[in-house]
């Protein structure tokens, strides 16, 4: 497939929406973008040299210093790079994790993450994954796509993954934990969690992840033909 176009896949936490959108680029040949990749690493500079008492000013001052790429290996993992340091593993610990909401709510670095994304799109055909992926980053996508499943659905995937990593979850507690942060995703400030009017709209609840691959490839394959 030679065809440049956006692919933008929006829904909310634990929809699948990543592991999805990697094996789709996979076979299609597009990149895959890791949006929240890119909030987490600029969390991770500013924890690293203002610590976590960090202000909105320190984080607009420390955006013109930060530098970030990605690149999409052929084995289906996207390693994300912060001023040419691997800071893929890193941006997975849980001070980050606590911290990247307050910095992915800063006006500034919403704008600085999406010019990249949007001049990333420029030179490749691209799917991308978030939550205003569809309705700000790239109103007009070529395609538009909102996975979404049931809150309990969701939990019970994020209990497996839990679980074959040895760790045992409360399914409740995940449920409670979902359900919150659907809240405060639908209701940012900026760049909130909504589907675009033009997204195909899928229900994975009841769909294995091979189903939900072959038809989100099925449509960008009509797209690229």
């Amino acid at each position: 497939m030679h065809k440049n176009i956006v692919v933008a896949v929006d829904g909310p936490a634990g929809s699948g929406k990543s592991s999805v959108s990697k094996e789709v680029a996979k076979r299609a040949g597009l990149q895959y973008i890791d949006s929240g990749a890119l909030y987490r690493a600029i969390t991770l500079y500013v924890l690293k040299h203002c610590g976590e008492q960090f202000t909105r000013d320190d984080v607009c001052r420390l955006l013109g210093d930060i530098q970030l790429k990605q690149v999409f290996n052929n084995d289906g993992s996207c390693t994300t790079y912060c001023n040419g340091l691997d800071v893929s593993e890193t941006i997975r610990n849980e001070t980050v994790a606590t911290h990247i909401g307050k910095i992915s709510d800063i006006v500034a670095v919403r704008e600085y993450v999406n010019m990249l994304m949007r001049m990333w799109a420029k030179d490749h055909a691209i799917i991308v994954d978030g939550r205003d992926i569809g309705t700000v980053v790239f109103p007009d996508a070529d395609i538009k796509i909102y996975l979404d499943a049931t809150v309990e659905e969701r939990a019970l995937r994020r209990a497996r993954e839990y679980a074959q990593k040895g760790k045992n979850i409360d399914v409740n507690e995940l449920k409670m934990h979902i359900a919150r942060r659907d809240q405060q995703d639908m209701n940012r400030p900026y760049g909130a969690l909504k589907k675009a009017h033009d997204a195909v709209y899928i229900d994975t609840s009841a769909m294995t992840q091979q189903e939900v691959i072959d038809y989100i490839y099925s449509l960008v394959r009509n797209v690229m033909i």
